[in-house]
């Protein structure tokens, strides 16, 4: 099959969109199919796989709380037609109800249209008032893809459409044979977080927490990987005293972080509006216990005391909840072990090779006209 997956988000940038998308191209390339991803121009994005196109330029903007991204340009529309003209078979659109190369895809395609929603809400106003205008969009897509219940709870109030969850994945094998690096690999305990830094994934809670392990005596250092407009301010909140044990790395692609995971003895990760959790899934797979936000997100991957904790962070402000479960497993290897071999027999049932067969199985039901139909949409 000649198939294209169009995601505004995308690398440099790191995040469970980008992540879902690289791995999905790898996978379908290693079963002879003909991939294509197309996305926009964005700082630091110097050298990219040979299958991928980009067009436009890439700005951030600042929008519920969070940074996001759109696509400028001109003649993006008219490209879009071109590239896509007699093209490709399925056309997959990532967060397809976004601006602008989402929207702008479904417009311009063709081919049979699969969309897949990977944000957490429960409701929108700017859905609300723009439900008329974006029907016609949903109804280009011939499947409509949740990775989660959680990821469609929002979406299905306000949209018709042939819904369904096909969940998010994690390279196993990637992860589990990661090496310890180096630098990290001299008997002290690693505290890693990994994620965009943005509001909403608590890069904040993070280090407020992680310096409260500290003041109560626990010997950690943290590792932060990720990177953004915010890291001046993040860098900022680390005291004086404790800087030299905070490392924040920068951007790691997919390739090299499983060597990060592996010098990892605890992820944290207090992410709010999480719709999967698919960096606690890579965590596990690499054998890390894990401190997480309590969200439907991560309530689809982990369970509060079998992979590690679960935190309610919104009742926690100062992260001293946040702090205490973090400690209570840095300090008892046991527990720690525990969790860890729970999380890897998690995350092996997440394997792309799993859930990249579940998506072409859908791609080739599309395709022979067999099961989801327009009806379906309208009775969903």
């Amino acid at each position: 099959m000649r198939i294209a997956l169009i995601a505004e988000d995308y690398y440099p940038q790191l995040g469970g969109v980008p992540e879902h998308v690289h791995n999905l191209a790898l996978q379908f390339r290693a079963r002879g199919h003909d991939v294509t991803v197309v996305t926009s121009n964005m700082e630091g994005a110097h050298r990219d796989d040979d299958f991928v196109r980009r067009v436009g330029r890439s700005v951030i903007i600042y929008a519920n709380g969070g940074v996001a991204r759109i696509t400028v340009g001109r003649r993006l529309q008219q490209r879009l037609e071109a590239l896509f003209r007699d093209s490709f078979d399925v056309v997959h659109v990532h967060s397809p109800l976004m601006p602008t190369l989402p929207l702008l895809a479904l417009r311009s395609s063709d081919a049979v249209n699969v969309g897949t929603f990977h944000s957490a809400f429960d409701r929108s106003l700017l859905l609300a008032l723009a439900r008329r205008r974006l029907q016609p969009y949903v109804d280009r897509l011939h499947a409509a893809v949740g990775v989660s219940d959680t990821a469609l709870t929002g979406v299905r109030r306000y949209f018709r459409a042939p819904w369904q969850v096909i969940p998010n994945g994690v390279d196993v094998a990637a992860f589990s044979s990661g090496r310890r690096r180096p630098e990290f690999d001299d008997g002290r305990l690693n505290v890693l977080h990994v994620g965009r830094f943005d509001p909403r994934n608590g890069v904040d809670r993070v280090i407020r927490a992680w310096v409260r392990v500290r003041r109560l005596g626990t010997d950690a250092r943290l590792i932060v990987i990720g990177d953004g407009p915010l890291r001046p301010r993040y860098e900022a909140m680390v005291p004086s005293d404790l800087r030299a044990d905070v490392h924040f790395v920068g951007f790691v692609p997919g390739s090299e972080r499983g060597s990060y995971y592996a010098s990892g003895d605890l992820l944290l990760c207090p992410a709010v509006g999480g719709t999967f959790g698919i960096i606690v899934l890579e965590a596990m797979a690499a054998g890390c216990a894990v401190v997480a936000a309590d969200t439907p997100g991560f309530r689809n991957v982990m369970q509060d005391g079998v992979e590690g904790h679960l935190v309610d962070v919104s009742s926690d402000p100062a992260s001293t909840e946040l702090a205490r479960c973090a400690n209570r497993l840095l300090v008892d290897e046991a527990a720690r072990r525990r969790c860890a071999e729970a999380g890897r027999r998690t995350a092996a049932r997440f394997d792309w090779s799993v859930v990249s067969d579940q998506v072409l199985a859908l791609y080739a039901r599309l395709r022979g006209g067999g099961s989801e139909s327009q009806s379906t949409a309208r009775s969903a």
